[in-house]
């Protein structure tokens, strides 16, 4: 609105300095050093009428500043200029501010009317038709296609904007109508305008638009010194990315708010975003203290889904949320004042998230959660089902105690099958700006059987049950007090030194020493397909570094367990460790008495592979020659069994472990 004021300001000033006409001169001149105002000023302004009629203009200024920008060495040359006794005209003029535009213009001294055409092109125009006398006076701008680059240019940078860092309009058409109208402490503002094929873009490449067309209505009413107004924003084509969102058409906004030199306030606006939902808003901005003072958000129902594609995904890009399928429903009331969130009420409904990567899901989630900064609350959450790790988990209720920045469980069951995971005294805090908890939990006897049925794997036999003592998190780091135990294939499983790095993030880091003992070789192999092998043995994974679960590095070994127990191979079970171990294929199975007996002798196995780099140091219970022994035998018949390989490369052992039996490799025997 300012700057049609100063537009006004101008052309009455030029009216003011030319509009006398002594009869006995040929040339009229005046300068003036200065003129200023609160956003508009001049510096050295020269005028003149020349030619033996008078019948040429000539306005020169040194440097012109309007709302922070300033032009130098603007022009104004009208070679067929008329002034009459009550009327100054100027028919085909140029306008030179660094470009040259065509600009007609006709003012009116009596009833002080003023009518200025500015062509830049061709097919473009700017009219600007104002009337002064009468009251309320009027200043009214009509836009046929203008370049919006050119209205973009009169706008002020930002003070802490360094060059090329804010987004530049490249390209953009605007048709529309701007009126001013009023008196002195009762002003009018209007605008109904259309942008289209608006494109912008900053060096970094990080904030960009295309092809975007939109309405804006705008009124606004001055009562003293506020002003109250009323907007509305159709986006109707285009998309823009605002790193890291992307955005297309289909959007609008509506508000109506008042605005003062010392705030701005949003009395009520209505967002509607497509495909997501509505969502009615207020704000309240201070202009001294240039920051929000409060706030509110609250909507009915958002599809979750659409809010995540649009929104959430592109903000989430490095967490573990990053890549998830999402389904349901939700509403929320936001409440923010004293510079921080006082209240949120999340209302879920039949909410589903699925990580596509299948590290975890959550199915049929029914939540009410009325938090408060400043008093307790307790929240309703109602859970369907879920996986973590592929492990199936059963409908739950899960009692959230909140207070403030303060959030606790004290116990909670998760069904698993036959079994269930008792979660005990979850909390959870906001400390210095960082999010830290701790649990612990159990693990009842789950069906190995049931479970690997479940998972599609091969069908295991016994059961599986643990203790998780105090899990920690902190600092992006994932702790255990002490060692987690689990219960599998009739013996244990302890894992000490765990530790987890950035667990939340996309690509996260695991360091653990896992010790197993007394692991009964029947069930293990037969759940395999390996061949069949009685026996017991222990195993070592210590060292062990897991990036986004994968191995990096460990030294892990297998051996016999102590004890007395029978200890049988198949010949299946042979070929494969044979194969393992990199063992050549040596007839002597086939060629000896041997291959007449399915199962033989042994007196210990044992096998070891330090990996580092990609490659594993392959090793077994002892050196033999230029290999090592893997199965030593024993009894009647009895067969050792020898690898040759001592460096294998990681995925090549993989790939062995895969094709073990589908290969006829044979052992060597002794």
């Amino acid at each position: 609105m300012s700057i049609l004021a100063n537009a006004a300001r101008a052309a009455i000033l030029l009216a003011t300095l030319l509009f006398t006409r002594p009869g006995f001169c040929q040339q009229i001149g005046l300068s003036i050093a200065d003129i200023h105002s609160p956003s508009f000023s001049a510096k050295s302004i020269e005028a003149g009428l020349h030619g033996d009629d008078l019948s040429r203009l000539e306005l020169r200024i040194g440097e012109l500043t309007l709302q922070g920008k300033t032009l130098r060495n603007v022009a104004l040359t009208c070679g067929q200029f008329r002034l009459e006794k009550t009327t100054m005209r100027c028919a085909e003029g140029v306008l030179d501010v660094g470009q040259k535009w065509p600009i007609s213009f006709a003012y009116e001294t009596r009833a002080q009317k003023l009518e200025l055409v500015v062509q830049p092109e061709k097919a473009e125009s700017w009219k600007l038709v104002g009337e002064f006398k009468r009251t309320p006076f009027t200043l009214e701008v009509t836009i046929l296609r203008g370049k919006l680059q050119r209205l973009a240019a009169l706008l002020p940078a930002t003070a802490n904007s360094s060059p090329g860092s804010a987004p530049k309009i490249n390209t953009g058409i605007i048709d529309g109508r701007l009126t001013l109208g009023g008196d002195s402490g009762h002003l009018k503002v209007g605008g109904d305008v259309k942008l289209r094929d608006v494109a912008f873009s900053d060096t970094a490449g990080l904030h960009a638009g295309e092809k975007i067309q939109t309405r804006i209505q705008l009124t606004a009413e001055q009562h003293s010194d506020v002003w109250r107004w009323k907007t509305g924003i159709d986006w109707l084509g285009g998309e823009v990315f605002w790193q890291p969102l992307y955005f297309s058409a289909g959007h609008r906004l509506s508000a109506a708010g008042t605005a003062s030199e010392r705030s701005i306030e949003v009395t009520s606006s209505r967002l509607v975003l497509a495909k997501i939902g509505d969502i009615e808003m207020t704000a309240s901005w201070s202009r001294a203290a240039s920051g929000l003072n409060s706030a509110s958000a609250h909507t009915d129902q958002v599809d979750l889904a659409e809010l995540y594609a649009q929104i959430l995904k592109p903000m989430l890009g490095q967490t573990a949320l990053a890549d998830l399928r999402v389904e349901g429903r939700a509403g929320f009331d936001f409440r923010f004042a004293d510079g921080a969130m006082q209240s949120l009420t999340l209302a879920l409904r039949r909410v589903s998230l699925d990580d596509k990567q299948r590290r975890f899901a959550i199915f049929d989630l029914d939540a009410n959660l009325p938090w408060r900064r400043s008093s307790p609350t307790t929240a309703d959450i109602l859970i369907g089902g879920g996986e973590v790790f592929r492990f199936p988990l059963g409908a739950a209720q899960v009692p959230l105690e909140m207070n403030g920045l303060s959030f606790a469980i004290p116990k909670a069951e998760i069904p698993i099958l036959d079994g269930k995971l008792a979660l005990s005294d979850f909390r959870a805090e906001k400390v210095n700006e960082n999010w830290q908890w701790q649990f612990g939990a159990g693990l009842t006897p789950v069906s190995m059987e049931r479970l690997t049925q479940d998972l599609g794997l091969p069908r295991m036999l016994g059961s599986l049950s643990g203790v998780i003592p105090a899990v920690r998190y902190r600092d992006s780091t994932l702790t255990a007090d002490g060692a987690l135990l689990f219960k599998v294939f009739d013996g244990t499983i302890v894992a000490k030194n765990l530790m987890m790095f950035d667990p939340l993030g996309a690509t996260p880091r695991l360091s653990a020493d896992v010790d197993m003992r007394n692991l009964d070789l029947d069930l293990l192999t037969r759940t395999f397909s390996f061949g069949n092998i009685t026996g017991r043995v222990d195993v070592g994974l210590n060292k062990l570094e897991l990036a986004d679960w994968r191995p990096v590095q460990f030294d892990a070994s297998i051996a016999s367990s102590p004890g007395s127990y029978r200890k049988k191979i198949s010949q299946t079970a042979v070929q494969n460790i044979s194969a393992l171990g990199g063992a050549g294929a040596a007839a002597a199975l086939q060629r000896s008495f041997l291959r007449f007996f399915e199962l033989f002798g042994y007196s210990r196995i044992g096998l070891s592979c330090a990996l580092r780099d990609s490659i594993c140091e392959m090793g077994g219970i002892e050196p033999s020659g230029q290999g090592y022994v893997i199965v030593e035998g024993g009894g009647i018949p009895a067969i050792t069994v020898l690898g040759y390989n001592r460096r294998v490369a990681w995925q090549e052992l993989l790939d062995r472990l895969k094709r073990i039996t589908q290969e006829n490799v044979q052992p060597v025997i002794r």
